[in-house]
């Protein structure tokens, strides 16, 4: 069988590959892949699988397979960037997949097109369902509230929109891949770990008056934004190296006129950290910090905290069947196991309720979310990935779904969907 996975993706090796470079080329910002989600159900729907749409916006879902076994997800997540200065930038900030969730949405494609024609599910009572997860870019939030404030949306990020609607409620565990970023060679990760966020908007209100004639009868926010930045700076030698800590932001609003003291200053940030609990201690400290740069101008100072993700801790058991199987392709020296990364996802939160996998691949070049961001190898780019989740599938549904039971079994997930929403979303 696993000869014959191989030999399908080789098949399909041109489209898939076309398919990629297709979305590569036209970037969509989340909840805004209206084009993208077009291809990939126009793709799924020319093999005659039956797909739902419009979820969360621009999401899908398409299962196949029946029966009571194990039900197996596959993550293609469809948004972009804000990139300016790439190739591929589209108009609407920039946006480009220097993320290369474009190589994501093939690669599952491909290998859900591989899963269904090779005839592996038919009698295991296992499905397989191949879930597109829009807005995992924690970006455009300006877009997302208005998204928020219409209800068309009733979180900011794909999956928990997804989690809260129910897209995931007959998924039991989930398999995802993602970009290394610039490695050397064929390189591949698993059981890698993710950090946690919080996402800030810090308003400064001062008060306006002229900049050059009367600036003394204005209160800068300005000012008191770059002194609550300074603030946040002075508070990195109180991190705990373990805790991961990363903090950093930008100012989307910095004044209204050059010639006017500013009145209006905003701030978007992260607090980043290994667990949730070393997360909330941090942003105590920003939020002191912001504050302290309002009181030292006598600006007003308004804090508005959003859950972001949840920090992502890995299955073993399914990193360990990857680790088999992409190895077969990059061979064991090449694939790094339990790399501890800064970075966050939305896989965190589905890692929450389920067990969860994300492995990682080489095969680009430039910076990751930088202009520069371009795909070097696309037979490590797109084809060893797929076929590694074609034969990671192939081992979880033999015999009639055994391996997957048996890690549905062994890996009971640290929270129930309504611990999830309740305790993280602040949700009922």
């Amino acid at each position: 069988m696993r000869k014959k996975l191989e030999e399908i993706i080789e098949s399909y090796r041109d489209e898939i590959i076309g398919f990629g470079r297709d979305i590569f080329e036209h970037p969509e910002l989340g909840f805004k892949e209206f084009r993208t989600s077009a291809k990939a159900v126009e793709f799924l729907e020319k093999y005659c699988m039956n797909v739902e749409k419009g979820i969360s916006v621009t999401g899908f879902r398409c299962t196949i397979g029946s029966g009571n076994g194990p039900n197996i997800g596959l993550i293609a997540e469809l948004d972009a960037i804000p990139a300016p200065g790439h190739r591929c930038a589209s108009g609407d900030k920039g946006a480009a997949h220097s993320c290369a969730h474009s190589n994501q949405l093939a690669i599952m494609l491909g290998a859900m097109k591989c899963i269904n024609e090779s005839g592996m599910l038919e009698g295991t009572g296992v499905r397989v369902t191949l879930v597109g997860t829009p807005a995992e870019e924690f970006t455009d939030l300006e877009y997302r509230r208005d998204l928020l404030e219409r209800g068309e949306i009733l979180h900011m990020s794909g999956k928990q929109d997804m989690i809260r609607k129910g897209t995931f409620d007959e998924i039991d565990m989930v398999i995802s891949c993602h970009t290394m970023g610039e490695y050397p060679g064929r390189k591949a990760d698993v059981n890698s770990t993710l950090n946690g966020f919080l996402s800030k908007r810090i308003t400064y209100i001062g008060k306006a008056s002229h900049a050059g004639a009367t600036p003394h009868k204005g209160i800068n926010a300005l000012n008191a934004a770059s002194i609550g930045i300074m603030a946040m700076n002075a508070q990195r030698e109180t991190f705990i190296e373990d805790d991961m800590i990363r903090v950093h932001g930008i100012i989307t609003e910095g004044g209204q006129s050059v010639n006017s003291v500013p009145e209006i200053v905003v701030i978007e940030a992260y607090v980043r950290g290994r667990t949730i609990a070393a997360v909330e201690d941090a942003n105590r400290k920003m939020n002191r910090a912001f504050e302290a740069g309002a009181h030292a101008v006598g600006a007003a100072c308004r804090i508005e905290d959003i859950h972001g993700y949840l920090p992502f801790h890995q299955c073993r058991d399914l990193s360990e069947v990857v680790r088999r199987n992409i190895s077969v392709f990059v061979g064991d020296d090449n694939v790094l196991v339990g790399q501890k990364s800064f970075a966050s996802g939305d896989i965190g939160d589905l890692g929450s309720i389920m067990p969860a996998v994300q492995f990682g691949f080489s095969g680009f070049s430039g910076n990751i979310h930088g202009s520069d961001f371009e795909i070097s190898d696309e037979e490590m780019a797109y084809i060893i990935p797929a076929k590694t989740v074609a034969c990671t599938v192939y081992d979880l549904v033999a015999e009639n779904g055994k391996l997957a039971k048996q890690i549905l079994m062994d890996n009971q997930p640290a929270m129930s969907k309504d611990e999830y929403l309740q305790r993280w979303l602040g949700t009922e």
